[in-house]
């Protein structure tokens, strides 16, 4: 079994510093997924009320942002920062973000939790898609490679690749049969207020539609940032061992990008692998106390703006 680095936590943060970092908030998880989903509603009720049909295909793309923070969220539910009970921590994920997203978090949690102490070894479960597809997942490539995935993402071209991760995030530890009961419940009764209302085609094509196209975009592009063309790409998955400061990046960029594609801190993906008790709240503070080390200031991979994440991510001939 690979042994993960363990020096960080005793040379830089204190256990009572680490104890105040971590600790969790329901309500401040709750404003949160509260905003997006007010958001997502002001979007769609602007589309109905001016139905132009260039508002909508904006609109497809701007919820699937707004769905992927819903999903940035559930990975906070992930790890139990959602709140202090875990039975409410997993309630409240599944209710207002895992399950509109179609999948539970305790499914997304069994695998990612695996991939935080199997990180780039070669039982990382995060190889997967990698290993079904790798002209798609390694990184770097070809600048016209992945200019075109992410518009084939948009256009829903990218169904087949991306259903190897149904098997990640429903890989469910016990009640697969209840989790899926009540995800068809919800999207039924959505369904049907929809129909009610007079408002199917807006839950079907500013609901359903991005989530399998421009949600997966702005994945793609996250998901990349976080692992992806940091060293030479055949070294992936050959480590022996658990080292995040070799393997992770912090991407730090501007309000708008952040916005879009890194929501709720989780691209201080360095710090955040290193200390997975702090909520994504508290990772910027975080990152304030870890670089007053010199060990860490020195070794931590940091990419500022998008023209410079999407250079490492083709940084190849084309």
């Amino acid at each position: 079994m690979p042994k993960a680095t363990r020096w960080m936590r005793a040379d830089i943060l204190d256990a009572e510093v680490l104890k105040r970092l971590s600790r969790r908030s329901t309500a401040r998880w709750i404003v949160v997924a509260v905003r997006e989903w007010l958001t997502i509603f002001a979007v769609m009720w602007l589309c109905n009320l001016w139905p132009n049909p260039l508002l909508w295909v904006a609109a497809i793309v701007f919820i699937g942002s707004r769905q992927h923070a819903l999903g940035v969220l559930v990975h906070d539910a992930a790890h139990f920062l959602a709140s202090p009970s875990r039975r409410w921590n997993d309630w409240l994920a599944n209710y207002l973000a895992a399950y509109p997203l179609f999948f539970p978090v305790q499914g997304y949690r069994t695998h990612h939790l695996e991939h935080h102490g199997l990180l780039e070894t070669p039982i990382d479960p995060e190889r997967l898609t990698i290993d079904a597809f790798p002209r798609e997942f390694t990184f770097p490539m070809p600048a016209r490679r992945l200019y075109w995935l992410m518009l084939r993402d948009l256009i829903g071209g990218s169904l087949l690749p991306m259903s190897k991760l149904v098997d990640y995030v429903w890989a469910v530890p016990a009640h697969k049969t209840g989790h899926i009961v009540r995800m068809v419940a919800y999207h039924v009764v959505a369904a049907a207020v929809a129909v009610a209302t007079g408002l199917i085609w807006t839950y079907l094509l500013l609901w359903v539609v991005p989530a399998f196209t421009s949600f997966t975009l702005f994945f793609r592009l996250r998901t990349a940032a976080e692992h992806s063309g940091i060293g030479r790409a055949e070294d992936r998955y050959t480590r022996d061992s658990v080292d995040p400061l070799a393997t992770t990046r912090t991407f730090l960029s501007g309000p708008i990008t952040r916005y879009l594609f890194s929501p709720y801190s989780i691209a201080y993906h360095t710090e955040h692998h290193l200390y997975p008790s702090v909520p994504g709240y508290r990772l910027k503070e975080l990152r304030r106390r870890l670089l007053e080390s010199p060990r860490f200031a020195a070794r931590s991979h940091v990419t500022r703006g998008l023209p410079a994440l999407i250079a490492e991510l083709t940084a190849v001939e084309t």
